[in-house]
């Protein structure tokens, strides 16, 4: 990470840049099979017609969930976010980032990344933005609280429920991350700079910049049904109305 600050979590922490996986992070197997043992949960996922065999995740070169990128100018839609954006639980073709750059014509450039955080997507705008150029930037703020530290090979995704993190570096950053949350300026504030950050680099070279917070989606009952195939991540019906509300903005 010393020589480029546009390195993707799939990449850095899991190897996935240029490959093609069954399953990611919270949609994995060890869930699906307990998911599937379970009556309930199983006529859920029978219900929402979700198997084995429905997702597949393909990784750029790069590491992203995306197209490959060519560098031309104005051929893409980039969007930025977290797993919400990255897809995870649902197929390609059912993510709100491909159903809005297929309805647009353009590229698919999708730097989700899950558990990914404003400091992600400032991160990641700072280094593609400039390179790629996008015709325009569509970004669906993570939650406030969230946050990113990047080290020299490995890039930790922080929540408030942060228990997933390893064991290594758990007591070093809970004490400085719950005291950093007990006051909700220092997240609000965080994220507000970020969002700005990003707005300033759309700015600088005359790309629309399309964000809307995720609590304005989260907060909307009507369409929040969890049907992702993990159980965690909405699916289908919630991708479509997340896709029709930024194309709504254009």
């Amino acid at each position: 990470m010393t020589k480029s600050y546009g390195q993707s979590w799939y990449s850095i922490n899991l190897g996935h840049a240029g490959k093609t996986v069954k399953w990611s992070q919270s949609d994995s197997e060890d869930r699906f099979d307990a998911n599937m043992a379970d009556p309930a949960k199983r006529a859920l996922l029978e219900e929402y017609g979700w198997t084995r065999d429905s997702i597949s995740y393909t990784f750029n070169k790069d590491g992203f969930r995306s197209e490959e990128f060519t560098y031309e100018p104005n051929d893409s839609v980039l969007f930025l976010g977290c797993s919400l954006t990255a897809g995870i639980g649902v197929d390609l073709e059912s993510s709100w980032t491909y159903k809005v750059a297929s309805s647009l014509g353009l590229r698919h450039y999708n730097l989700g990344i899950g558990a990914g955080s404003s400091d992600t997507c400032f991160r990641l705008a700072h280094h593609w933005i400039p390179l790629l150029r996008p015709k325009y930037v569509m970004m669906l703020t993570p939650k406030v609280g969230r946050m990113e530290i990047v080290l020299d090979n490995h890039i930790l995704n922080i929540m408030p429920n942060a228990s997933y993190l390893p064991d290594s570096v758990t007591a070093k950053i809970n004490e400085f991350y719950h005291g950093w949350l007990s006051h909700p300026a220092n997240a609000e504030m965080n994220q507000l700079k970020n969002v700005m950050g990003v707005q300033t680099i759309c700015n600088s070279i005359g790309v629309p910049l399309i964000e809307m917070p995720m609590e304005n989606v989260s907060g909307d009952l009507t369409i929040n049904r969890i049907e992702g195939r993990d159980l965690m991540h909405p699916g289908r019906e919630w991708n479509e109305v997340v896709a029709s509300r930024f194309l709504d903005k254009i």
